[in-house]
């Protein structure tokens, strides 16, 4: 397990969820470093590492090379989930490193890509909420979830299943939009993490909210983004209320 300690603590945390036994497609791998992790400690056997960027690419290419794991990870250069075979023969799925709307965009223009794929990790930099929307709408339960701070910044990595997309909601008494903004399992878990992310949050909303304030004589449309920012903080509130008397 060497090469995944090696691994930045967002990146080990997902190589963590990844089933022995899969056969993986990394979506946006950048240098390769989680598969060619996976497949030193014997998690996996084979895998496709794909990147839509050139210098990425050309990069993952060279390291699979030097790694000697060429036979093992197929490089591609390719957008989303677009270099995808059927004779690939994937199980799981990993897109890392990236904000929730691309995540999301990426899933939805290679939604045919999924058919015989049965576990998703997701690793969202900002808007994760939209990925929890997604799997609820295209059926996958949610299974898992951990926030992880690395580096000073937070991210939410999801996993998630083909199963009962209702089974982690309506257990806070939050709210179903509540429990997609914050994750239903994040809020159970509680933890440092998720309070030190969202009082963060809190405090950069009430920034922002004051400057729309400032403005509101001279803009109009600033009132109904100043109604949202308010409608933000107080969840915010609720949600940090709840984590902490638990």
């Amino acid at each position: 397990m060497e090469s995944i300690e090696r691994l930045s603590e967002r990146l080990r945390v997902i190589a963590l969820e990844v089933e022995v036994g899969a056969v993986l497609a990394d979506i946006g791998t950048d240098h390769a470093q989680l598969p060619e992790a996976l497949v030193q400690a014997g998690i996996i056997q084979s895998a496709v590492a794909s990147d839509v960027n050139a210098g990425p690419f050309q990069t993952a290419l060279r390291n699979i090379e030097s790694a000697g794991l060429s036979r093992q990870i197929s490089v591609r250069h390719g957008s989303g989930l677009e270099p995808l075979r059927q004779d690939d023969h994937i199980s799981t799925v990993t897109i890392a490193g990236m904000g929730g709307s691309l995540i999301k965009s990426i899933l939805d223009e290679g939604s045919n890509k999924l058919d015989a794929v049965d576990t998703l990790i997701l690793q969202a930099n900002v808007a994760a909420d939209l990925l929890r929307q997604w799997l609820y709408v295209q059926g996958w339960q949610i299974v898992k979830e951990k926030l992880v701070r690395d580096a000073d910044h937070f991210y939410e990595v999801i996993v998630a299943k083909r199963g009962d997309k209702e089974a982690p909601f309506y257990h806070t008494g939050l709210g179903f939009e509540e429990e997609m903004m914050f994750g239903p399992l994040l809020l159970h878990q509680g933890g440092e993490a998720f309070i030190a992310k969202w009082e963060g949050e809190y405090e950069h909303l009430k920034r922002v909210k004051g400057q729309i304030a400032i403005a509101n004589h001279q803009d109009q449309q600033a009132d109904s983004a100043y109604g949202r920012i308010d409608q933000q903080l107080k969840r915010i509130k609720e949600a940090l209320a709840y984590v902490k008397s638990r």
